[in-house]
């Protein structure tokens, strides 16, 4: 960075670009906020006009972001006072619509049923007025401007003005019946649309990154151009020592300096614009680096589009962040990351902290000039933004004031041909790249939803990110599908070696032989019977096999191993127990708690219709080999 950005920057624009109140003690943990002195009423959300002329509702936002909504300009002047004095409640402090974009939209749900109501033949002029089939009109218009869970929900939002209307008691009593039930949208739940597939978020992310690295490179060009210029004048050609002397300037200062000989008048912004471009962020670039900034670390919209310039370094392996995350309450608003560091900077755009610092980097310079406390500080100096923004140059944090900021999604991802596994050009939306990366988490953890949550809770990542997802809903078929096969394949696959011999040492050919029955004894397969284990060929009761190194067992002996089972517990009905323990608590131990419960319950079951009736009297040894 040269000598020009730091000098009005200072510390505020090298380390974040805050601001802060000269005198007055930053509120942190251990320290106390500052309050006002004295009896401290917050200003009136609604303001009356004394002259009795339209109410103005003012709001401030959380994030500190204002917006003033004033009456004057909607019809039917008797209802202004009731439903300001409604929305004031809705958008103010106390109220559930605390962000900027929230509170407009409750501004427009007033504005737009005042308008219904205006162009009726025999429109209500006070609250009083307002019957059942007004709200139902309001539900039939929106549905002929968006789809039924749009309309639905902007009747929910309506229903909610009309339940803190003043004097409840005024209205018509089945207006409040209505507004109360259950049912008219209260409850809808907005369809939202799917992530990108992986050839289409791969395709995403390529597009953006070569434009982040082009960003990236232009703006490390003029940096270098200007060091130069800094360094040794002299030794520049003429044209880049003129073009150095601009960008010392444009740095010193954040005005743009443009060569307009030979230039048309039509062809000063765009000269301007491309000027501008040498050392700082223009607002064209926001859409390839907020894609890839979503794409990169999973984060919603507004939550990169909050990302503060504050940060920590630490130990060059990664940066600590505090980032603003909504629809969580207050007192959990804020949350520190550690994203890590690649120190490669060839691989600079691989992990999300290096990414991070690029941005704070190339905004560096813009950042001293706009005062923002962002990382995003752009330069939109050209035509309207140069009069709005004179006192900066031209210099702005982008989403300071809203975040609703046009980037222009669509075209940008037309200019780099994207279309989607339909064929169709791709829709280009934050919400979906966030999506995509729930997906994506989840599958590389197999889906153990504990593991996979990336910002939400599991519930929250199930609920509002995979559940419905046509890829995630693809892909955990073909999981279950693999891990049924698999199972199938392993449980098919059972084999026990009895008498603490290795099942791994049994032979190809020994195991073809008991599979195709060639080595069956009662419930078991005999490896070798001409060679047993007290020598000779084996003579023994077929219950000694449950504790033979020759005996193996596979499925195709369960049916008769539960029919041994049942054996054992007649024979246990005829004797006493302790008797019926020395005889057979050996055999049966093996078998209930070594060889059973290596088979499923599916097994089980199938095998317990087939299983053969064994008589008694074969416990007493295998007379037919004698």
């Amino acid at each position: 960075m040269g000598a020009g950005g730091l000098q009005r920057g200072g510390l505020a624009g090298a380390v974040g670009g805050g601001r802060v109140s000269e005198g007055v003690a930053r509120a942190g943990r251990g320290r106390t906020a500052v309050v006002p002195d004295g009896f401290y009423e917050p200003p009136p959300a609604v303001e009356f006009p004394e002259d009795g002329g339209s109410p103005v509702v003012r709001f401030m936002g959380e994030d500190g972001r204002e917006c003033v909504f004033r009456f004057a300009e909607l019809p039917l002047a008797g209802m202004h006072r009731d439903f300001a004095h409604a929305l004031g409640v809705r958008i103010g402090p106390g109220g559930g619509r605390r962000t900027q974009r929230a509170a407009s939209g409750q501004w427009q749900t007033v504005k737009r049923f005042l308008l219904l109501l205006d162009r009726l033949p025999v429109p209500p002029q006070r609250v009083e007025e307002l019957r059942v089939r007004h709200l139902e009109r309001y539900l039939m218009s929106r549905r002929e401007t968006c789809l039924e869970t749009s309309a639905r929900r902007s009747l929910q939002d309506l229903l909610r003005i009309v339940r803190v209307l003043p004097g409840q008691d005024r209205l018509d009593g089945a207006v409040v019946d209505y507004a109360g039930q259950p049912g008219h949208g209260v409850d809808a739940q907005q369809a939202v649309r799917p992530g990108y597939s992986d050839r289409e978020f791969q395709a995403v992310m390529t597009a953006a990154r070569s434009d982040v690295a082009a960003i990236r490179d232009r703006i490390a060009a003029g940096e270098n151009l200007l060091r130069r210029f800094l360094d040794n004048p002299e030794a520049l050609l003429a044209a880049e020592r003129e073009q150095g002397a601009r960008l010392e300037a444009m740095a010193r200062t954040g005005r743009i300096q443009v060569d307009y000989r030979g230039l048309a008048v039509g062809e000063y912004p765009a000269a301007c614009y491309a000027q501008a471009r040498q050392l700082f962020v223009v607002d064209q670039d926001l859409a390839p680096l907020l894609v890839y900034a979503a794409g990169l670390s999973g984060r919603n919209p507004e939550t990169l589009k909050e990302l503060p310039a504050e940060h920590r370094l630490l130990e060059e392996r990664a940066v600590a962040v505090t980032l603003v995350k909504r629809r969580r309450g207050k007192a959990n608003s804020r949350t520190t990351v550690h994203w890590s560091v690649d120190p490669d900077p060839d691989r600079q755009l691989r992990a999300m902290g290096s990414f991070y610092l690029l941005l704070h980097r190339m905004m560096a310079r813009s950042r001293a000039f706009s005062g923002t406390s962002s990382v995003w500080s752009i330069w939109a100096g050209n035509g309207r933004g140069g009069v709005r923004h004179a006192s900066t140059g031209g210099h702005l944090g982008p989403f300071d004031a809203e975040l609703a900021r046009k980037l222009k999604l669509g075209q940008w991802a037309e200019r780099h041909g994207l279309v989607g596994d339909d064929g169709a050009p791709l829709q280009m939306m934050l919400t979906r790249m966030k999506k995509t990366a729930e997906t994506r988490t989840a599958k590389q953890v197999g889906g153990h939803l504990p593991s996979a949550r990336l910002t939400n809770t599991a519930e929250t990542s199930f609920a509002y990110y995979l559940r419905g997802d046509p890829f995630v809903t693809e892909w955990a078929a073909d999981v279950l599908t693999e891990a049924i096969n698999d199972a199938e394949r392993h449980a098919r696959a059972v084999v026990v070696r009895l008498g603490g011999a290795d099942a791994d040492a049994v032979s190809q050919r020994s195991l073809g032989q008991a599979e195709a029955g060639e080595l069956d004894t009662l419930a078991a397969s005999c490896l070798d019977i001409e060679d047993s284990p007290s020598g000779g060929r084996c003579r023994q009761s077929f219950l000694a096999c449950f504790a033979c190194p020759n005996a193996l067992v596979l499925e195709r002996h369960l049916p008769a191993l539960l029919a041994l089972a049942d054996v054992l517990r007649e024979d246990l009905e005829q004797r006493d127990v302790d008797q019926w323990a020395a005889r057979h608590g050996a055999t049966w131990t093996v078998l209930t708690r070594d060889i059973l419960p290596r088979f499923s319950p599916a097994q089980r079951a199938a095998a317990a219709r087939t299983r053969p009736v064994l008589p008694l009297d074969l416990l007493d040894g295998p007379k037919e080999l004698s």
